[in-house]
């Protein structure tokens, strides 16, 4: 029986021998090829960063040596020879240095054209465009012209990125268009904003009829409401507005204003107008109806500095007042820096409008020198990333997902 042991034990013993040897040798061999494979990793990793140097490297070549000719369209010969002069002194001159500085040889130029408030003229210069080349305009200024754009952009694998083009009829999403402009309907939280700041608590609405003008009137009348409002109460303006009918409406609103005054107080009703240039012969009349006359009166965007009211009925206008919402450049130093500049252009302040010019056309140039690429296809892709990090002249120019500004001041 101990012999058995003994002889076992040897056995044992060897064993654990030739497993520790085989464990060494096991072990040797992985940290073999651990080290083997570190080394390959380090290879991995320089080869890695050699092909991005020249992947980087091949980029920069392919924007090497290159203009980028950009589309610009003006509303009017005024707006023309403003539109042209501030980008080829000022946009062109601050997006090449910048180009420059950061090393790339590449240069923007931007090409103006007038669409002289003419329809017609807006697909003759998207057409002279698209022969030079240029799928990507910073345009149209107006809603109307933008629309009647869209079909000629879409078929043509072009781009449009307006400033000013407010229509709710545009706001949609997956399409060739961009704007840098909230839609025309958000002033209505706006104005609730403003009437019910104001203690307002009841309004007359005097609305010209249109679609666009019923569309405002229904989002007004929500967010009134929604905001502690009590009441709207409209009366409708036919086109055209002839002479012989303002009276009666006038009367009607007088009525109107006589009940709801005697129901909140005289400083909580006021008038609010829902049109532009159609309802300023109302004010030629105002005066004849103190009651209206002496509530306070608010506009929409197209009362806002709307030169018509003052060469038409200016004192009737001065009297009332008629606050209009208007979308405004916020206060910073990139507004105040690009501000100074243009004044000493132009002896005026800048504008909304073309704060978002400068905006959009740094926005292009940046995404084009993202994407490497002027392709339009790679652009819609990579532009609202852009926007959503750029707070320049006009504000923050985050886009929402229809393309269209987020939010403006």
């Amino acid at each position: 029986m101990k012999v058995f042991s003994n002889m076992s034990m040897k056995w044992i013993t060897g064993a654990l021998i030739i497993l520790v040897v085989l464990g060494w040798g096991a072990s040797t061999l992985l940290m073999v090829r651990i080290d083997r494979l570190n080394n390959q990793l380090q290879v991995l990793n320089m080869e890695n960063e050699q092909l991005k140097k020249e992947i980087s490297f091949l980029n920069k070549k392919l924007m090497e040596n290159m203009t980028i000719n950009i589309g610009v369209t003006a509303i009017s010969d005024d707006d023309y020879y403003v539109t042209e002069k501030f980008f080829k002194e000022v946009v062109e001159k601050d997006i090449n240095e910048y180009c420059n500085n950061l090393g790339y040889n590449v240069k923007f130029n931007f090409i103006v054209r007038n669409n002289r408030e003419n329809i017609s003229l807006v697909l003759d210069n998207l057409q002279e465009f698209k022969k030079m080349g240029i799928d990507i305009v910073i345009g149209h200024p107006w809603s109307s012209h933008t629309y009647m754009s869209m079909p000629y952009v879409e078929a043509n694998g072009m781009l449009l990125f307006s400033p000013s083009a407010s229509s709710a009829q545009l706001a949609r999403g997956g399409d060739r268009l961009l704007r840098l402009c909230p839609d025309d309907l958000s002033q209505a939280r706006v104005l609730a904003e403003a009437l019910r700041d104001r203690g307002i608590d009841a309004i007359i609405v005097i609305q010209a009829e249109g679609e666009f003008e019923d569309d405002l009137f229904n989002r007004l009348e929500y967010e009134f409401t929604r905001r502690g409002g009590m009441s709207l109460e409209r009366i409708l303006i036919p086109e055209p507005l002839w002479e012989a009918n303002i009276t009666s409406y006038l009367d009607g609103a007088k009525v109107i204003a006589q009940r709801l005054i005697g129901s909140f107080g005289p400083k909580h009703v006021a008038v609010q107008i829902i049109g532009a240039d159609q309802l300023c012969k109302l004010l030629k009349e105002i005066k004849k109806y103190p009651i209206l006359y002496g509530l306070p009166w608010f506009g929409i965007h197209y009362t806002a500095k709307n030169r018509f009211f003052l060469d038409k009925a200016g004192e009737e206008a001065a009297h009332l007042g008629i606050f209009s919402p208007l979308p405004a450049p916020v206060e910073s130093y990139s507004y105040t820096w690009l501000n100074e500049r243009y004044h000493k252009l132009f002896s005026e302040n800048l504008d909304f409008k073309m704060a978002s010019r400068y905006d959009i056309a740094w926005i292009i140039a940046r995404s084009i020198l993202e994407a490497r690429s002027k392709d339009v296809e790679r652009l819609v892709e990579v532009i609202p990333m852009i926007a959503s990090t750029t707070f320049g002249a006009s504000g923050w120019c985050k886009l929402d997902e229809n393309g269209d500004r987020e939010t403006a001041d």
